[in-house]
């Protein structure tokens, strides 16, 4: 995708970055880097591999039901200028228990309670499964974010997330290690679409410095709502870095410290692989 700016809408984008509040304890200033990350998030951030395929398009499904066309995850994870990264907990045992095909099922197929629905989860539990077996990640996936290098920019392509993982701070957790590993591959500035009716995440994203620089009308298939095409100022700038370090530390000390690629803490080096259990 090529940056476009016609109307200079990253003018005051510094400007704004230093008007987001941040509500910050003086004494979290003072904070020691290793009573940080003695308090650990549940979900760790790592790179997904083909072998997450089936549990990312289920998140997908899950995330954008009725969206068409939908993206070539499979395809993606083999692409040589892409990157996905997924947010990732061990399996709990009643998950265990209820089987690879349940896994994959997006939470209105979990809570259909029809007769039909109830009877396919049984076959599915009590017979499917032990024939043919679903291929699953060792640990489960609460969300994923796609990201495309193309010449100097990171274009993030998609980020979805479970229903159930929603306002646990994972989204703004594989925002912030989207934006790191941007840094990592060198590239100057993230680029993304986002509806023009998810509030939500447009303030998200304004918060991570992100400024709308365009509007692509009747974007989205399934409704017909527009995209609003948001982009960073140079991410690897002083003043850029200066406040995302403060956003980076805000959310930890909200959420817990976050294992992820390339970053234990506030130190940088490469994260050792967390215990994972056997897949369901």
């Amino acid at each position: 995708m090529t940056l476009s700016d016609p109307d200079n809408g990253l003018a005051d984008t510094f400007a704004n970055l230093e008007a987001v509040r941040l509500d910050i304890p003086k004494d979290s200033e003072q904070t020691d880097t290793e009573s940080r990350q003695s308090v650990r998030n549940e979900f760790s951030i790592r790179r997904a591999g083909l072998e997450d395929a089936l549990m990312l398009e289920s998140i997908e499904r899950e995330a954008f039901p009725g969206m068409t066309p939908v993206t070539r995850i499979d395809r993606d994870l083999t692409r040589q200028n892409g990157l996905y990264l997924a947010a990732v907990r061990a399996w709990r045992e009643d998950e265990r228990q209820l089987g690879p095909r349940y896994a994959i099922a997006t939470q209105s197929e979990k809570e259909d309670d029809s007769f039909r629905a109830r009877m396919k989860r049984n076959v599915d539990r009590y017979f499917l499964d032990k024939v043919v077996r679903p291929k699953l990640p060792e640990d489960y996936i609460a969300g994923f974010i796609g990201i495309w290098f193309v010449i100097d920019e990171a274009h993030v392509v998609i980020i979805g997330l479970r229903e159930s993982e929603r306002r646990k701070g994972i989204g703004e957790q594989l925002l912030i290690s989207a934006l790191e590993q941007a840094v990592e591959n060198d590239s100057r500035v993230v680029t993304l679409e986002v509806r023009e009716s998810n509030e939500p995440a447009i303030e998200l994203y304004r918060k991570y410095g992100f400024q709308e620089v365009g509007l692509r009308r009747r974007y989205y298939s399934d409704n017909g709502d527009n995209a609003v095409i948001m982009t960073t100022p140079p991410i690897k700038s002083d003043d850029f870095q200066s406040q995302f370090t403060k956003l980076v530390d805000q959310q930890y000390d909200k959420w817990g410290w976050v294992r992820r690629p390339g970053f234990d803490g506030s130190e940088r080096e490469p994260a050792a692989n967390a215990d994972s259990q056997d897949a369901i």
